[in-house]
């Protein structure tokens, strides 16, 4: 089966823990379920791809189900699905631990990692876009000319996970990868750390300094796409109706590049990038894509953006 588009990323059951103290137990989460959920709010040819064990189904069947999502890329390598506890700071700073242990991450991570041979079979020249939230340390980024003779046309947006872009022994690596892809995605905090600024005026001169297009997320303020030296910028829509913010961030960063690749202008893509980030916002986990696109949810959402 062809796809237009691939969201390659690690599945994950989270218990939440809010700063509040509430809770919410088994959640599905993970960047490939929401970056998925990006780009699948306006296509349906996206390939979920992403590793579990072999519980995931029992946890993901009926989302997968709903949704008419491809199992295909699904691969079966791990003991257990990762499952952890995710706690939120009152900042929305936010840590996990594994529920098999601390060296449950580190001893599956070969297992658990996107790679060429497991994009190899979906990739063609057909294949228009690639969504990773690979670390900066793991080989896929030994592979783009590779996965890149196979989808010649394929554009990449890399969201380096907070470890990366927040190491100091990792910058130069990162930086190394950055301009191996097409696009890149980070948020404040993590852009903060990374270019070692502490304003926004700061961080954008720096981005504007690499050259690299990036698709900047700014929390409920809103986002911005960066690219030849410009900016543009457009708010959230109605933060403070959000339920659960898990995923804003991966969700928007794969609308982003889908409508990138779709020719769209920056603001096009920010208007949209905001909107699949509210509408993942407004779910108790992961939203029903297949529903929100038949019912074309985000329609009524782009008249928020009229006049602005």
């Amino acid at each position: 089966m062809s796809f237009s588009y691939i969201a390659a990323g690690i599945s994950i059951i989270n218990d939440i823990e809010y700063h509040d103290g509430s809770k919410k137990d088994s959640r599905l989460g993970g960047c490939a379920i929401f970056a998925y959920s990006g780009i699948g709010l306006f296509t349906d040819s996206v390939l979920f791809l992403s590793s579990g064990g072999p519980d995931f189904f029992d946890h993901y069947g009926d989302y997968f189900k709903e949704n008419q999502i491809c199992d295909e890329g699904i691969s079966i390598s791990l003991p257990h699905t990762h499952h952890t506890l995710l706690k939120y700071e009152a900042d929305g700073t936010w840590h996990e631990d594994s529920i098999y242990g601390p060296d449950y991450f580190a001893l599956q991570s070969e297992n658990n990692r996107t790679s060429f041979k497991k994009l190899k079979p979906f990739l063609s020249k057909e294949t228009k876009g690639l969504y990773i939230d690979s670390n900066a340390f793991e080989k896929i980024f030994d592979e783009i000319d590779e996965i890149r003779k196979l989808a010649p046309n394929m554009k990449i947006m890399w969201e380096p996970p907070t470890m990366s872009s927040k190491d100091p022994s990792l910058h130069d690596l990162v930086l190394n990868n950055l301009h191996k892809v097409d696009y890149y995605s980070m948020n404040l905090d993590e852009a903060s750390s990374f270019f070692s600024c502490e304003s926004r005026d700061e961080i954008i001169s720096e981005i504007m300094k690499l050259n690299i297009p990036c698709f900047l997320r700014e929390g409920e303020n809103g986002s911005s796409w960066i690219e030849d030296h410009n900016i543009v910028f457009l708010p959230s829509i109605d933060p403070e109706e959000a339920i659960d913010v898990t995923g804003c961030g991966n969700c928007s960063t794969a609308a982003a590049l889908y409508w990138k690749i779709e020719g769209k202008d920056e603001r096009d893509i920010v208007v949209n990038a905001n909107i699949a980030a509210k509408l993942n916002s407004m779910a108790d986990g992961a939203f029903g894509v297949k529903k929100a696109r038949d019912e074309r949810a985000y329609i009524s959402m782009r008249r928020s953006y009229e006049g602005l």
